[in-house]
């Protein structure tokens, strides 16, 4: 896979970036939810188990996703303002 940097995007190739990240972001969100709904339903049910803590590991790659998502935005909002 091919890295670049933000900076280096053409408008148009940032824009295809941020739709392409956001999908990413959503889909991944919906995941981490229906985790966070798993875990909490088990502990109910059963008390804690390794399922309860599920979630707590998977947030890093949340984070991940949430500021690379950011981090487009971002670079899309500052060649607005120029």
């Amino acid at each position: 896979m091919k890295t670049t940097k933000l900076s280096e995007l053409s408008y148009d190739e940032l824009l295809k970036e941020e739709k392409k990240r956001k999908a990413i972001f959503i889909f991944y969100s919906i995941l981490w939810g229906i985790m966070i709904l798993a875990s909490l339903y088990t502990t109910i049910k059963k008390g804690t188990t390794a399922i309860t803590f599920l979630p707590v590991s998977f947030l890093p790659i949340f984070l991940f996703f949430w500021k690379s998502q950011k981090d487009v935005c971002n670079e899309i909002k500052s060649r607005k303002s120029n």
